[in-house]
This record gives structure tokens, C-alpha cells and sequence, in this order.
């Protein structure tokens, strides 16, 4: 079954009446919302935290930068360390507070200390081949298909190279995702490593219709309408009325391509688009006009190509794809362009200094978007070449040798864009180096953060539990005024592994945020509900409370059908989130 990206209109979850800061209730077993109560004995805090009362906490993001390196020939430059980078943030130099390099697919060996023993022969033997990736660092990959700006032929060529790039890069953990787009992004195969679903999909859109095919006629047409013409002026009619369908249609794409890089952005770890088109128009309507100036000799119609030009909008994909850390990998699957306008079909009405002129202007305005993208991002652009499959090698590449560079990035910085420049210290030989890497970023609070973790997890079905939490659904209640239903939902979560702080007053506080959300099998989501949850113990009473959990009872709106209901718990001192997912079925199956 499909999964479309476009969510529904949200419905309005239903919050819990209380104080802001709810006291945590431990083993209280709370009986609301039809649910039985615990077995085990209460412990019960002294007293609720107020908000006014908890000491502030302080959010340092770390930022990852990652940079590939290559030579002369495009090898990967291997071996070196933090100290060989230097990084620019608007400019200014930043320290680099965390380093991790990957050469030929394993994590590098860090050096020793200096004076340090050589390792024993036995350990060095124990070692595993295969070194766990951390989540930081994990690879999800996205096979984008734009069939709104692909040629079918075209794309069924550059399939069978997909397949071999998909079987080559994925490794243990990697996942990659298939999705097609015409007027919107749609998931045609969820987050995988299971190579056979993904050439069955793959070979699936291989059978399908393209768009581009039709802009081609529709440029015939204009052309031809534009050659009838007794004036400039009357021919810039039909030039400006492609012009505004083109731009029409490439707000589509730019869209689609915002809202998928946006659901990416809770995803832990690095993530790559490798985006397939036949190329889309970064001036809207450009040869048209080009044709007009050339059969009537008039700089006026070249004076109507800016104001269809799409730079400004592609740019803003490039820079939420680098707040994000989503690499654009950009192919035209087109390959290296030839003489197109010299076909006979055009002979009739395009006469040969235009037909040359078209067949540079043409090609260069449907790559210019997927160099900028790649360009931003630190990817690669995949243009000009007729098999594909060489070109993708190098991208894998990317994937098994490339250093990371964290930065600290404080809250206070996520209203604005910082510009990005890494370059090798002095005293490292640069001559036919390389360095690429994403041009900027935007820093984010911890709460957005877990946010767009929340909404990532309930789309890709994405979880991770390091606190142990448990949830338990119950029955859904309807609701006769507005037909939605009311789910009552129970969270478990043990205290052992939070962090419980001593404060000026003597007291030992936790601090807790809750995130609940829900998505049907539609993609349609409730909003994002957050609960800000305290507690204060005397310090008699923290080891006691280390042993036991806590239990907290909430209520979400949803729809009829299936549905996911997603939690997220943020230890706000502990620096640590879990997320989990739950699947239930609301209503009548009938």
C-alpha cells in the first residue's frame, strides 16, 4: 500500500486538565481512563516542583558536519585527523568538540595517546571486523523518482544502475526508502535494508508514465504558436503563458521536495537523496523566450527571464536540507545531451542559429536546479553521463569514507542560518584536494528536536527506547459531537536511569517533557501535544524512588480506522530521549 506524505488537516488532541507541572505519580497506579491500578506500594514525592522554582538547564546542540575529502582522481583521502580541519561558522572559527571518521565503510581506528603502549596482540585479535555504527552516524537512504520531470525512457535506463548502487551501499543498519512524486511525494516502499522489495518497487515505476514527455510538446507547441506570430509583442503572449505553467509546475516539485526533506528531519544520523529527474527548469519558460528574441531580435523578451526564475526557491530546499543533514545526490537521467532541436519535427519552425541555441540554453536550465542542490548540500551532481552506474560508484563511496566534525550550537542560535566553511590547516599539502560539505545549518532547541524525532517515528516507524518505557492502549471512547475518538493511553517509565538532581534547597529534582502524538494509516496527524512533567524528593527518598516507576495516564483525539500513537519522553537533565510506538484500531471494522 502507498503512503502519501500529504497529511490530512490536523485534529486537535485533548489535553489533561492540571497544573503546567504535573507531579509525578509513582506506582500510584492511576485508575483514570479505565485503567487497572498498579500492584506495587506508592512512593509518593514531598511535593510538586513548581515551575518558577526549577534551576535552568542549558541546551548545547552538537552539530554535525560532515566532510568528504578526495583527491585529484576522486579517492577518498584517508587518515586524517581533528586537528587537520579547521571549521568557519559565519566566518569565525569554532572548535571542534567531537571528530569521527569513516575509511572503507568501518569507523577509523582512533590514534593513540602520545606515550601510551602499543595495544596486546590478544586484543587487537578480539576486536570485531564489523564496528557498530552510532545512531548519530547511521545512513538512511531515499531513492527519489521525480516522474512529473522524468522522461520513462529515460528513467527505465538508469533503473538497473539504482539497483546495483542500492546492493553496493547499503550495509548492516542502513536503511533506504523508495518514493515517486508527480504532484506530491508519495512513499511507494517504507525505510528498509531488504534488497529484493526494493528492485521489485524500482522495477514497478520503471512501468510508469512520465511527465516530461509532455512539457517537450507543450514547447513544440509554443515554439510553433511563437513562430506564427506577426509581432514580438503578440509572440510573448504564448511565451509568458508557458512561462507561468512551467513555474506552476515546478512549485510542485519544490513542494514535494520540501515536505519530504521536512518529515526526514527527526531521523537520527546522516541521510542521503538521490534525486532522478530528466532534469527541472531553474528559469521558467527560458527557450521560449530565447526564441522569441532570436526571431524577432528584441532584448525585451530577454528581459522576461528573470522574472520566472526559480533560484530563490531551490535554494530555500537546499538550506532546510542542510538544517536537516539531508545530502541531495542529484541524477539526470537524461545522460549527455545531444542535438535535440536539430530533430526533423522542428525543422518546419526553428531555424538553425535558434536550433543551436536551444540545444545549450535547454540542458544547461534543466541541470542548473540539481547542480545548486547538490552544490549546497555537499552531494553530487550526476549530469552529462551516459552510464549512470560509474557515477553512482562514486557516491557510495561517500557513504564508506567521509569524516564528521561536531560543533557546539547553542539554543539561541536557531533563529538564524550560519554559513559554513571547513578547510585543512596549514602544513597539509592541498594541491588537487577537494573538500565537500553542507554549506550551513540552523541549530534547534531540544524540544524541536524531539519534535521532529516524534513525527519522524510515527511516519517511519522509527523507535528507540534507552529508558525503557512501556505503553498500554486502551478502548477508545467516541465522541457523538464531533465524531472523533478519544484514546486513553498509559506510560510506564522506570526511574532508574533518569537524572535526579540535587538543588540549592536541599531537595532532588527531575524534570521531564512529554510529546504525545497520533497518525492514521492515511498520514493524516493529530498535533503534537507536550506535557511538561516535575518532581522534587527529598534526598531520603531518591534511592527508593531509583528502584520504582512512574506511571502517567493522557487522552489523545483521533480518527476512526487504523492508527499509530507515538510518545516521546525528553529527560530534560539527563540529556536522553525515548521514543515508542504503538498501533491500535479505532471504531468499527466494518
Amino acid at each position: 500500500m502507498r503512503e502519501p506524505l500529504q497529511p490530512s488537516p490536523p485534529a486537535q488532541p485533548c489535553r489533561t486538565a492540571g497544573p503546567r507541572f504535573a507531579v509525578l505519580r509513582i506506582l500510584l497506579g492511576l485508575a483514570l481512563c479505565g485503567f487497572p491500578a498498579a500492584a506495587q506500594s506508592p512512593v509518593v514525592p514531598d511535593e510538586p516542583a513548581a515551575e518558577e522554582e526549577f534551576f535552568g538547564v542549558v541546551d548545547v546542540e552538537v552539530v554535525n558536519i560532515d566532510v568528504w575529502v578526495t583527491d585529484r582522481q576522486g579517492n577518498p583521502v584517508e587518515g586524517l585527523e581533528r586537528d587537520d580541519f579547521i571549521v568557519l561558522r559565519d566566518g569565525e572559527p569554532v572548535e571542534v568538540t567531537n571528530f569521527y571518521a569513516v575509511a572503507d565503510g568501518r569507523p577509523a581506528t582512533p590514534a593513540p595517546a602520545p606515550g601510551a603502549p602499543p595495544p596486546e596482540p590478544a586484543a587487537v585479535a578480539a576486536e570485531p571486523l564489523e564496528q557498530e555504527v552510532p545512531p548519530e552516524h547511521r545512513l538512511w537512504l531515499v531513492v527519489y523518482l521525480d516522474s512529473y520531470n522524468i522522461d520513462p525512457i529515460e528513467r527505465k535506463r538508469v533503473i538497473p544502475a539504482l539497483q546495483s548502487f542500492l546492493s553496493a551501499t547499503l550495509g548492516p543498519g542502513d536503511r533506504a526508502m523508495i518514493v515517486s512524486a508527480t504532484r506530491h511525494a508519495e512513499v511507494r516502499l517504507p525505510f528498509t535494508g531488504h534488497l529484493p522489495a526494493l528492485f521489485d518497487t524500482l522495477d514497478e515505476i520503471a512501468k510508469e508514465s512520465g511527465h516530461a514527455v509532455v512539457r517537450r510538446r507543450e514547447l513544440m507547441e509554443t515554439l510553433r504558436l511563437i513562430d506564427e506570430a506577426e509581432s514580438s509583442s503578440q509572440a510573448l503572449m504564448p511565451a509568458r503563458r508557458y512561462a507561468e505553467q512551467v513555474m506552476n509546475e515546478v512549485g510542485y516539485t519544490v513542494d514535494a521536495l520540501e515536505r519530504l526533506v521536512e518529515s526526514l528531519a527527526g531521523l537520527p544520523g546522516r541521510k542521503a537523496l538521490i534525486h532522478v529527474s530528466s532534469g527541472v527548469p531553474m528559469a521558467a519558460g527560458e527557450p521560449a523566450f530565447h526564441a522569441v528574441a532570436r526571431k524577432y531580435e528584441t532584448s525585451e523578451a530577454y528581459g522576461e527571464i528573470p522574472r520566472y526564475d526559480m533560484s530563490r526557491e531551490f535554494e530555500r530546499v537546499s538550506r532546510q536540507a542542510n538544517a536537516h543533514r539531508v545530502v541531495f545526490y542529484t541524477l539526470d537521467a537524461g545522460g549527455l545531451r545531444g542535438m535535440e532541436f536539430g530533430n526533423a519535427e522542428y525543422g518546419g519552425f526553428v531555424d538553425m542559429d535558434l536550433r543551436t541555441t536551444l540545444d545549450s540554453v535547454v540542458p544547461e536550465n534543466l541541470q542548473a536546479p540539481l547542480r545548486l542542490m547538490a552544490l549546497e548540500t555537499g552531494g553530487r551532481a550526476i549530469v552529462n553521463r551516459n552510464d549512470a552506474l560509474p557515477a553512482l560508484d562514486e557516491a557510495t563511496q561517500d557513504f564508506r569514507s567521509y569524516y564528521s566534525l561536531g560543533i557546539a550550537s547553542g539554543a539561541a542560535d536557531s533563529t538564524r542560518y550560519h554559513r559554513i566553511e571547513v578547510r585543512l590547516r596549514d602544513g597539509i599539502p592541498k594541491r588537487g584536494l577537494t573538500l565537500r560539505h553542507r554549506s550551513g545549518y540552523r541549530s534547534k532547541s531540544a524540544e524541536a528536536k524531539v519534535r521532529e524525532g516524534l513525527r519522524a517515528a510515527l511516519l517511519y516507524d522509527h523507535q528507540s527506547n534507552p529508558l525503557g518505557l512501556e505503553l498500554v492502549l486502551g478502548e477508545a471512547e467516541r465522541d457523538p459531537e464531533t465524531g472523533s475518538y478519544v484514546l486513553p493511553i498509559q506510560l510506564r517509565l522506570p526511574l532508574r536511569d533518569l537524572v535526579i538532581l540535587p538543588t540549592p534547597s536541599g531537595k532532588h529534582e527531575l524534570r521531564l517533557m512529554l510529546f504525545v502524538g497520533a497518525v492514521s494509516e492515511n498520514g493524516g496527524h493529530s498535533a503534537i501535544e507536550e506535557v511538561p512533567i516535575g518532581l522534587r524528593l527529598a534526598a531520603e527518598h531518591v534511592e527508593a524512588a531509583r528502584a520504582e516507576s512512574f506511571v502517567h495516564s493522557h487522552r489523545v483525539r483521533v480518527g476512526p480506522g487504523r492508527q499509530k500513537v507515538g510518545i516521546a519522553v525528553f529527560d530534560r537533565f539527563g540529556r536522553q530521549t525515548a521514543y515508542i510506538i504503538r498501533g491500535v484500531h479505532v471504531g468499527s471494522r466494518n
